[in-house]
């Protein structure tokens, strides 16, 4: 490979490099290097820069020449490269997905794509940019288009996730040189406060649920907590009545089944810890077998008509179909608007339940197991703000220990 050369140039009162890179033919492109100097007054300076720009460019040829002489097969390993430096941000993401897609889970493919072929290709597809070509400032512009659309910080840093996921895996492979995630500014988190209802709340919530399709999903979601597809997922296989225990260990998602979706259940489950075996609850209990009675009865009554395919599923519909999670969401902002109460999501049951928990005592390490959190982290983050309790024990302490005798 020739050595990286480059002049300096001046566009719209700025200076610039211009880089002469060569690749094994010998064929010659150019990138523009913007170096952040006014043209005015500063020749010397750009100087200066520029030959440390061009000493980074052949100190990573140079790099790159070591790292091929150690390859097998190094010509298939150029081709490999060289292929990756001119596909698009969206080819580049849609094969990374593929070949991911053994260890991800299909919600996530899912997710990903649609976040690839949505704002990734609307921002990127025209631009010309090339994955040799991108720059952490072309994701900071990116960035600051998903905020100017009314993408949460949170949601943004999806995006930023799936980039920076995809490119350390061609660096970790040698395909890139660099990262340019690490050279953008990635969005900012906005602090989340979940929403929740109050005892007297969940309780009149139970009360008019019992009547709803979705009762048992509900009751679950409020005594345990579930995530909805936990709720979904939950078999009769997993709950023993001898023992008296339920086992989370099973989920029901929407999935893309040769491009419909439909409800799947997978074993494979959010993270390790979301596997969980919990007390059975008496209450809970005897509606399950209320429940397993009534679906007994139903397949009874419209016999050929009955589906028997998920029989060994606790929430199903009145003919023995699995029940959507998309159905749940639905169904659950209807039950509250249909009886006054006040608006919640679903997922925020699972806030309730362990508002309830925090506030009767129960310490946050218990109640990351009880709702099967990956880490002790995450529990404190979400939930910290609602202990009170533990804030007013060590104002007590402190009073104590530093009281001022009279």
């Amino acid at each position: 490979m020739k050595e990286v050369t480059g002049n300096l140039q001046v566009k719209n009162g700025k200076y610039y490099v211009l880089v002469n890179l060569y690749d094994r033919s010998g064929k010659r492109s150019i990138k523009w290097v913007a170096l952040g100097l006014d043209a005015r007054g500063n020749k010397k300076a750009a100087k200066a820069r520029m030959a440390e720009v061009l000493e980074e460019y052949n100190r990573s040829q140079r790099k790159l020449l070591r790292t091929i002489s150690k390859k097998k097969a190094p010509e298939k390993f150029i081709q490999q490269r060289e292929q990756v430096q001119y596909q698009t941000l969206t080819e580049f993401l849609t094969d990374w997905i593929n070949l991911s897609s053994g260890r991800l889970q299909p919600s996530t493919i899912d997710g990903y794509m649609k976040m690839v072929n949505g704002r990734i290709t609307e921002f990127f597809g025209n631009s010309g940019i090339t994955i040799g070509d991108l720059a952490g400032e072309d994701l900071n512009d990116f960035y600051a288009y998903l905020e100017d659309s009314g993408l949460s910080g949170a949601s943004a840093l999806r995006y930023h996730g799936l980039i920076h996921a995809a490119f350390s895996y061609a660096v970790k492979k040698e395909l890139l040189d660099d990262n340019p995630c690490d050279h953008a500014d990635h969005p900012k988190r906005e602090r989340y406060r979940a929403s929740f209802y109050s005892e007297d709340e969940l309780r009149d919530l139970l009360m008019a649920a019992r009547e709803s399709p979705i009762y048992i999903p509900v009751m679950l979601a409020a005594y345990y907590g579930l995530r909805r597809s936990e709720a979904l997922g939950l078999k009769w296989s997993n709950i023993d009545f001898q023992s008296k225990t339920i086992s989370i260990s099973h989920k029901v998602i929407e999935a893309n089944v040769n491009g419909k979706y439909q409800a799947k259940g997978f074993d494979r489950m959010k993270n390790q810890s979301s596997n969980r075996t919990l007390p059975l609850i008496e209450d809970v209990e005897n509606e399950l077998l209320y429940h397993r009675q009534q679906q007994s009865m139903n397949a009874a009554v419209l016999r050929g008509a009955y589906c028997h395919d998920f029989d060994d599923y606790v929430c199903t519909d009145a003919t023995g179909q699995i029940m959507r999670p998309n159905f749940i969401s639905v169904q659950f902002g209807k039950l509250l608007k249909d009886n006054g109460f006040r608006h919640i999501r679903y997922h925020d049951l699972r806030h309730t339940c362990a508002s309830l928990l925090l506030k009767n005592g129960i310490p946050m390490k218990a109640i990351q197991e009880w709702l099967g959190h990956s880490t002790f982290e995450v529990t404190a983050n979400i939930y910290a703000h609602l202990d009170y309790s533990s804030k007013e024990s060590s104002a007590a302490k402190m009073a104590q220990l530093l009281a001022i005798s009279e």
